[in-house]
């Protein structure tokens, strides 16, 4: 029988969970909220459309909130950052600005450098310090790379095999696997209850099944110890838990 070359694939796929070491070429969305924490009203001195125009003219893929967004980051938020600015370091001379980047369970994956700006018109000075914030973003090279990837091929010269065989020695990637709630998700009824930063969800009985924390997104929480968010998508709440890369996501029923 004669020999020949048989090609060995080793792939390894690199899952990342929501709490691993990101970039921000991670992502491949910028979304805007309508109005920030500090902000007395949406858009006040339009804060929201100029961080939303200056991440779109840096290159990046920039929305506000409510505006329609991409099929992809409708069916998955996490595609996305979320954009946070605060005045918290402004002073009596002097309006300070930090644009913050977090992922969809509310980890910080980049800050800005401190924009400032002495003007006193408010409307001038946060429009100033808001762009000198944003020489951050202009000076990284952004470029979008999708987290899990395909690592190296090896080439190894070997008797023939079996299919079997040859299957066998194959490394499958892991797979990040979505998983839908077999018992029905839509049908258990839960009742969100105000709490301090959020809600408490809590089924007839009542028991609580869990506390739902505010991120500053609109139809946006996190799940208080839980690597996951609940969103709302095509008017239902899905929730979302990223576990080592294992992804279940499934669809709740529940009353505000």
């Amino acid at each position: 029988m004669l020999r020949k070359a048989v090609f060995t694939v080793s792939i390894t796929l690199m899952c990342l969970s929501g709490f691993a070491q990101t970039s921000i070429n991670d992502y491949k969305y910028i979304l805007v909220p309508k109005q920030f924490e500090f902000s007395k009203s949406a858009d006040e001195y339009q804060l929201s459309s100029l961080t939303n125009f200056l991440f779109n003219k840096y290159g990046y893929q920039s929305y506000l909130i409510d505006e329609e967004l991409p099929e992809d980051l409708k069916n998955d938020r996490c595609l996305a950052l979320m954009v946070d600015v605060s005045n918290d370091k402004s002073g009596i001379f002097k309006t300070k600005i930090e644009i913050a980047l977090k992922d969809c369970f509310d980890n910080e994956v980049m800050v800005s450098r401190v924009g400032e700006s002495r003007l006193k018109k408010f409307d001038k000075a946060y429009n100033e310090a808001l762009r000198d914030a944003f020489e951050t973003f202009k000076n990284v090279n952004y470029n979008y790379s999708p987290k899990s990837e395909v690592n190296a091929t090896t080439v190894e010269k070997q008797e023939p095999q079996s299919n079997d065989e040859k299957e066998s020695e194959v490394k499958q990637p892991d797979e990040v696997v979505e998983t839908i709630n077999e018992a029905g998700g839509n049908a258990q009824l839960y009742y969100a209850q105000a709490v301090k930063d959020g809600y408490q969800l809590v089924d007839s009985e009542p028991k609580i099944i869990m506390l739902l924390i505010h991120t500053g997104a609109k139809d946006v929480f996190m799940v208080k110890n839980k690597n996951a968010i609940v969103y709302k998508e095509n008017n239902q709440w899905v929730y979302y838990e990223n576990t080592n890369g294992d992804i279940t996501k499934y669809t709740m029923n529940i009353k505000f």
